[in-house]
């Protein structure tokens, strides 16, 4: 049913329209720009920008953007349709158990020897809805038409940053600590150092870890401990500088050199992993025996359109709130085999 007019005297609408404004839901027979006032039923207060969403897909997964890089890397994404997951848990020292080999022999008109069941411990646990909002004021919007994409790219930076926090601090509780000086001193050798925890990994866990993080304090000393000792050896070890490169001095399948900061007081940035070094195992496309230490579940959005959503909520006259959310949930699936190393 055609919703009604509304009605007024003939005098006060002749009086509206000469003003431009029309108080009707009909607006069909009015020329283009004029302003209506429509019932308050017909409009929503809070709608999904579709194109914000898109954004912080394409944003997200730019290889130029440094935090999601580390983010990824210290906590690989492991997506999923539901919020709830169930984890199956494997008793991480059954998979290098032995026998004695002649058990495994059978005699005439024997059975083989059993060994038990393996042991599964099963966990259902909830991905955490997480957002941020800004409020905005009109006015201060004028003549910036990518406010949107500015103020995502923000909000979406700001939500990376406190989830690489959590995750180091998830590092800090579960790791093997360790310290080592290579600032002074004659013949050091940083990289058989970390090599030799690359291999105390393995004793631990069965296997060698996957992954090396060097924050970029410590690469630097470990090129000032090379340099300074002004040999053919240590000037070639100090030549090492790509990702690729120090990956295969330690015997890994991929390091990671960090830069990435974050305001730590009113005046100074502070390195998110600094003079340390990071070892454990994580692997970006595992398949259901995932030996990662550290996961991040993650959800899709709100209308299923990438991992964030975002929003914009009209709140009057003059403010306006932007807010982007995700689904998200930082799992330490194990502790063994991981280690970090204060460098000094």
């Amino acid at each position: 049913m055609h919703p009604a007019t509304i009605a007024l005297s003939n005098a006060r609408q002749a009086a509206f329209q000469r003003s431009g404004v029309v108080l009707s839901n009909d607006v069909t027979s009015y020329p283009h720009g004029t302003v209506c006032l429509s019932n308050d039923s017909l409009l929503r207060s809070v709608e999904q920008i579709e194109e914000l969403n898109l954004f912080a897909a394409s944003y997200d997964a730019m290889t130029g953007n440094g935090l999601a890089r580390l983010r990824d890397y210290l906590t690989p994404p492991r997506p999923g349709n539901s919020r709830i997951v169930r984890l199956t848990t494997y008793n991480e020292n059954e998979p290098w158990e032995s026998v004695d080999f002649t058990k495994v022999k059978r005699g005439l008109l024997a059975d083989f020897a059993e060994v038990r069941q393996r042991t599964v411990t099963k966990s259902d646990f909830q991905i955490n809805n997480r957002g941020l909002s800004v409020i905005l004021d009109r006015d201060e919007l004028k003549d910036k038409p990518e406010w949107q994409q500015v103020h995502t790219k923000w909000l979406i930076d700001l939500l990376n940053r406190a989830t690489v926090l959590e995750a180091l601090a998830a590092f800090a509780n579960a790791a093997t600590a360790f310290a080592k000086t290579w600032s002074t001193g004659t013949g050091l050798n940083p990289d058989l150092d970390i090599r030799g925890y690359v291999l105390a990994g393995a004793n631990a866990t069965g296997f060698y870890p996957q992954n090396v993080a060097y924050g970029d304090a410590a690469f630097l000393l470990r090129a000032t401990a090379y340099e300074n000792q002004l040999t053919a050896g240590s000037m070639a070890r100090a030549s090492v500088y790509t990702e690729e490169q120090l990956a295969t001095a330690l015997g890994v399948s991929s390091a990671l050199i960090n830069m990435e900061r974050y305001q730590n007081t009113a005046t100074a940035k502070q390195e998110l992993i600094g003079s340390n070094v990071l070892i454990f195992t994580g692997l970006k496309d595992a398949s259901p025996m995932d030996a990662s230490n550290i996961v991040r579940h993650v959800a899709n959005g709100a209308g299923g359109g990438g991992e964030y959503a975002v929003y914009i909520s009209e709140m009057g006259v003059k403010k306006i709130m932007l807010t982007v959310e995700n689904y998200e949930y930082l799992h330490v699936q194990h502790t063994t085999g991981i280690f970090k190393i204060a460098i000094n």
